[in-house]
């Protein structure tokens, strides 16, 4: 269960957790990587699923998903522009593998799971693709909440620009974190994580947009 693994299990690894590097950062290893002619000194970051080798994302999930059947993409202007092979592979903002050619790229907006359908859109300011307000939930601190907005910042995905947070409001399901500039495509089921610009604080999952 998800909320047992944020509340429980991730407070008592942390508290144990011991880093083999100390409080070297990433260009110092490098530079000690270089000085001892390691082979990994100038080893380019993988940024992807690195633990299942060279397999792309879509081959890898459709080992655990199976069959996957076709379905419509729709535009912002709801026309069927083309036919993707299964909407559980694409995810918001997602702008390659859609298989439509011609003219400016589409990203996805949002799909629906129930008709298999998968929406886009070839205008970056669409409102679709937009969103100043996130909704958290399972939500998790690794200390004590911090509620008052002040020079929190927030991430919404890996390597993502940190956004200041505009104000927190605590719901029966978690938390809603307005923003004081939007924020394009937030995704349902990713973490958005607080920081200031030393510490990180906690967060959640995005539960929906």
């Amino acid at each position: 269960d998800q909320t047992y693994f944020l509340y429980l299990v991730i407070p008592k690894a942390l508290s144990r957790t011991l880093f083999p590097i100390g409080d070297y950062t990433k260009p110092e290893v490098r530079t000690l990587a270089q000085e001892y002619k390691l082979p990994t000194a100038t080893k380019k970051e993988s940024m992807g699923i690195c633990f299942v080798g060279k397999v792309g994302i879509k081959d890898f999930l459709k080992e655990y998903i199976g069959k996957t059947e076709s379905g419509p993409v729709v535009d912002q202007n709801g026309v069927t522009i083309g036919e993707h092979d299964g909407a559980i592979f694409y995810t918001i903002g997602q702008r390659s593998g859609m298989g439509i050619g011609g003219g400016l790229p589409y990203y996805v907006t949002s799909k629906n799971m129930i008709t298999n359908t998968v929406y886009v859109t070839n205008d970056i300011s669409d409102a679709n693709l937009w969103n100043q307000t996130i909704n958290l939930g399972a939500v998790h601190w690794i200390n004590k909440p911090v509620l008052a907005s002040g020079e929190l910042l927030i991430r919404t995905r890996h390597r993502a620009p940190l956004l200041p947070v505009k104000a927190i409001n605590e719901t029966v399901d978690g938390l809603i974190v307005e923003l004081n500039e939007p924020i394009r495509a937030l995704t349902p089921g990713q973490s958005a994580v607080f920081y200031s610009e030393t510490e990180c604080f906690g967060g959640g999952i995005i539960s929906h947009i």
